[in-house]
């Protein structure tokens, strides 16, 4: 099914050809077995992507290879820009793309919420039954339960043909006492333990100051509380944890009072993969990638293109000029 992805083939023959990698270090990064990366070379000669140079028409290649190298990511996978839904659509789309060709029997998914993370198992075209599917937080809300951490994991468990975990619990409760008295319960116990030790991670990255974003929706805090947030600089949500435009943690109480997953339990997982674009995220994607608690994003170009112009002038240019290089090769 790869073998008809065009920008994996462009992107597995820039790193061949361009990178001067080889192909079990490409494998190794992009995480398919090294005979298919030598399919999708030959591939990608047959199609004419690959003469003397790599064709860079229609592709974001520069673009990706700048901002994984420049903020440390494993893979930037960006699509074009398009408006509200359809960009959320795009999104979960070529989200499912990724998952089809990384996931393998055997891994552990943790999953977290979110209106596009939502959208991917309708994109799911294969099955792999040894996979789990676990939330790695609790319930948000009363209202678009399809969003909801528990039901996209199930979602995702049933087109793979896999397993699906619940999580019995709200996302966030009035105190951090009664938060160790919910975690204490041996099957909430179970799945957060079940969650810390995932092979791999979907999140969704939110912008909770924004007017619209579905943190407010979900009615758990207040006008005050928002404003306490505004004020300590919160920009980014990931897993329902408050994160300031330089990718610190927010000192808040209402991050200590998250039924789910730690942020530092988060970063150990060895791929999470961040999906999330649109002018209304860009503060909050460039903290989610600041503070190192993505290794995968998948986004739209003008998001790219807003982290790339927040690249300190030096490494920009450093690796414009070793991309342009490349080029005239």
């Amino acid at each position: 099914m790869i073998d008809n992805d065009k920008r994996i083939l462009t992107k597995v023959a820039h790193m061949y050809y361009d990178e001067n990698m080889t192909q079990q270090e490409i494998a190794d990064r992009l995480l398919i077995s090294r005979p298919s990366i030598s399919r999708l070379l030959q591939k990608a000669r047959q199609e004419g992507i690959v003469d003397i140079k790599v064709n860079y028409e229609d592709s974001y290649t520069k673009l990706e290879d700048i901002i994984e190298k420049a903020f440390g990511l494993q893979e930037v996978i960006i699509i074009p820009t398009e408006e509200n839904d359809l960009l959320k659509n795009y999104l979960a789309e070529v989200a499912a793309r990724y998952l089809e060709r990384v996931v393998k029997d055997g891994d552990i998914i943790g999953v977290s919420w979110g209106t596009t993370l939502a959208k991917i198992p309708k994109y799911i075209k294969t099955t792999k039954k040894n996979v789990t599917f676990v939330p790695l937080i609790g319930g948000a809300g009363q209202t678009k339960l399809d969003v909801h951490s528990n039901a996209i994991a199930i979602s995702l468990a049933k087109v793979f043909g896999g397993k699906g975990c619940l999580l019995h619990a709200p996302v966030t409760v009035e105190s951090v006492d009664v938060k160790k008295t919910i975690v204490s319960d041996k099957n909430i116990k179970e799945v957060l333990e079940l969650a810390t030790v995932s092979s791999m991670a979907v999140v969704g990255i939110g912008a909770p100051m924004a007017e619209d974003s579905i943190i407010r929706q979900t009615g758990y805090y207040n006008d005050e509380e928002f404003d306490k947030l505004k004020k300590i600089g919160a920009v980014c949500d990931i897993c329902w944890t408050f994160i300031d435009a330089n990718g610190n943690v927010c000192p808040t109480e209402l991050n200590e009072r998250i039924i789910g997953i730690s942020i530092e339990n988060l970063k150990k997982i060895p791929i999470v993969v961040g999906v999330a674009g649109g002018i209304s995220k860009h503060e909050a994607i460039l903290a989610a990638v600041k503070g190192r608690y993505i290794s995968v994003l998948i986004t739209d170009e003008k998001t790219a293109k807003f982290l790339a112009s927040n690249i300190s002038t030096n490494i920009l240019n450093k690796e414009l000029e070793i991309a342009y290089a490349a080029e005239k090769r």
